[in-house]
């Protein structure tokens, strides 16, 4: 079908570089984003993103179920060593600890189903929406049994050749000393991948909140703030100037226009002005423009450089056009008042220019700019509230005009500062989302780091008592035992720095609009890191550096 409707726009429009398709309805939600006619992806990518995020904090917790089983092993080697000495094999030993980690696995995915119930209200409360698991589903279950699989076995696998490899005769001595892959330096490994996973993420929800608060902070270019629109409908067409006039007199507003588009929706383009003075080319640049009457800028607060807005008592403004800053440097014109312009094959003469005002989306660097003057090609009437009277008191009153003049239309008012809001709504879900698998990764992260350094401390009590007899104090004790760990962590952070740096630098590439990386962010990444670390670890350095050296000794 796409086939046969192809190049039809071109037919009647050489001019035009875009053409007409057909897409399927079922796929537009995930797949929305199009160039030149092909889908170029989508809300499917920010979920392909929090797919691999979701993993990530997965594999983090089976890191964490490998070093702390590995760094525990000691405790089992008995067990292993009268097994062995009994006649069980290898792949025997093996099974047993592959099912030990699928008994484990299967309880967390029951605890896992109970706190997503748990929490599930006040997740799509935080993201606004309204998601519900469906346990009739055998997709889902066979999902879920697919990754219960496949944890229990990346959890599982190395532990139990780990464990499955012990000398018999040194098992039952305790004298286990595991060389090579299977010496202290897998698990140090493992520990700088979870924190620079952690690390990354870190980084990404920094760099995401300032790309939010530098959009918010984007001037707009027009008053927002008291500035409302409904929807042009119905009898509203033929009694705009009863409305006007009625809102008017009633000092509910100080401003009313109307529009083709409302401020916040980029709905219309065009190409083909000409001017004078124009090269062949620019027949191809593509102008942003708005239909309206009277009072436009004056309504939205878009400073006028120069000129006038449309006049009701000038009516030669019939034909008249006003001209964005962008519009006029694209076209080159010295003089811009007076100047005449062929716009849907009328000349047009320029009254006024205005200042650039951001239309649509934020995110994006506005096209030049043009407002004609027509009537009856408008979708939105923009009001300005009067600041001297109160919302609820102005809103009313409109309620009331409306419904008196356009009795058989519902009364839609919008407020112009919770659209431009809804436009970041993508962002900030991102955002949220980020947030809280950072706060998962690394509270999983210092989990296994807290275990790991429980076990060290344990490891050394007879090292501790030693250093303690010869005058070793609290602190250099806490030193030595906590060196180790925050070494592996400032690794982490070397490592992960630049990756983060290049994933953000990549995202902030999906906008035109965009804040500078700036290096606090890595800065204090690290900071925040560190001090994480540092934290998790002090309570076990300082409960082993605290040991009574007597009992230390006694322990041997």
């Amino acid at each position: 079908m796409n086939l046969k409707i192809k190049h039809t726009v071109e037919k009647h429009f050489p001019v035009a570089k875009e053409d007409v398709f057909i897409y399927p309805l079922t796929k537009l939600h995930l797949y929305g984003d199009f160039v030149n006619g092909e889908s170029s992806g989508g809300k499917i990518q920010q979920l392909r993103i929090f797919v691999a995020l979701a993993l990530g904090i997965l594999l983090l917790a089976c890191i964490n179920f490998i070093n702390l089983s590995t760094a525990h092993a000691q405790r089992r080697a008995k067990e292993v060593g009268i097994r062995k000495s009994v006649g069980a094999s290898k792949r025997s030993l093996v099974l047993q600890f592959l099912l030990e980690s699928f008994i484990l696995t299967v309880i967390s995915v029951v605890i896992s189903i109970i706190l997503a119930e748990l929490f599930l209200p006040w997740f799509n409360h935080l993201l606004d929406i309204n998601i519900r698991i469906n346990y009739l589903d055998p997709v889902s279950w066979l999902i879920l049994t697919g990754v219960l699989l496949l944890t229990a076995f990346l959890a599982g696998f190395y532990p139990a050749f780990y464990l499955a490899n012990f000398n018999p005769v040194q098992a039952l001595k305790k004298q286990v000393q595991p060389q090579g892959i299977y010496a202290l330096n897998l698990r140090q490994i493992l520990v700088v991948l979870q924190f620079s996973f952690a690390v990354i993420l870190i980084a990404v929800t920094l760099t995401i909140y300032k790309q939010i608060q530098f959009l918010k902070n984007r001037p707009l270019g027009y008053q927002s703030n008291g500035l409302i629109e409904v929807p042009h409908e119905g009898l509203l067409y033929e009694r705009y100037d009863l409305l006007k006039n009625r809102l008017l007199a009633s000092g509910a507003v100080t401003a009313v226009t109307q529009s083709s588009d409302g401020i916040t929706e980029r709905e219309s383009s065009i190409r083909g002005l000409e001017w004078e003075g124009m090269s062949a080319g620019d027949k191809l640049i593509d102008f942003d423009q708005i239909y309206t009457t009277t009072d436009f800028t004056k309504t939205m607060g878009i400073r006028l450089l120069s000129g006038r807005d449309f006049s009701s008592k000038m009516a030669s403004d019939t034909l008249g056009l006003l001209l964005s800053k962008k519009a006029v440097q694209v076209m080159n014109l010295k003089e811009p008042l007076g100047a005449r312009i062929l716009y849907q094959g009328q000349k047009r003469t320029v009254v006024g220019v205005f200042e650039d005002f951001v239309w649509g989306d934020r995110n994006k660097f506005g096209a030049p700019m043009v407002i004609a003057y027509a009537t009856g090609i408008s979708d939105a009437i923009t009001m300005h509230l009067n600041p001297e009277k109160s919302l609820t008191e102005s809103v009313g009153i409109i309620s009331a005009v409306l419904k008196e003049l356009n009795p058989d239309f519902p009364v839609e008012i919008r407020f112009i500062d919770n659209l431009n809001a809804a436009k970041l709504k993508e962002e900030a879900i991102l955002s949220s989302l980020s947030n809280l698998f950072g706060f998962l990764s690394i509270f999983i992260s210092c989990m296994g780091l807290f275990g790991l350094s429980a076990y060290s401390a344990a490891q050394r009590t007879k090292e501790i008592g030693v250093r303690k007899v010869l005058g070793a104090s609290v602190q250099e004790l806490m030193m030595m035992l906590s060196s180790e760990f925050v070494k592996l962590v400032l690794i982490s952070i070397l490592i992960s720095l630049p990756l983060a740096y290049m994933i953000m630098a990549k995202w902030l590439q999906n906008f035109d609009v965009r804040t500078p990386l700036s290096w606090w962010i890595f800065i204090l990444t690290a900071l925040i890191t560190v001090f994480i670390a540092a934290l998790t670890v002090s309570w076990q350095t300082y409960k082993a550096a605290g040991t009574n050296p007597v009992d230390a000794l006694k322990y041997e």
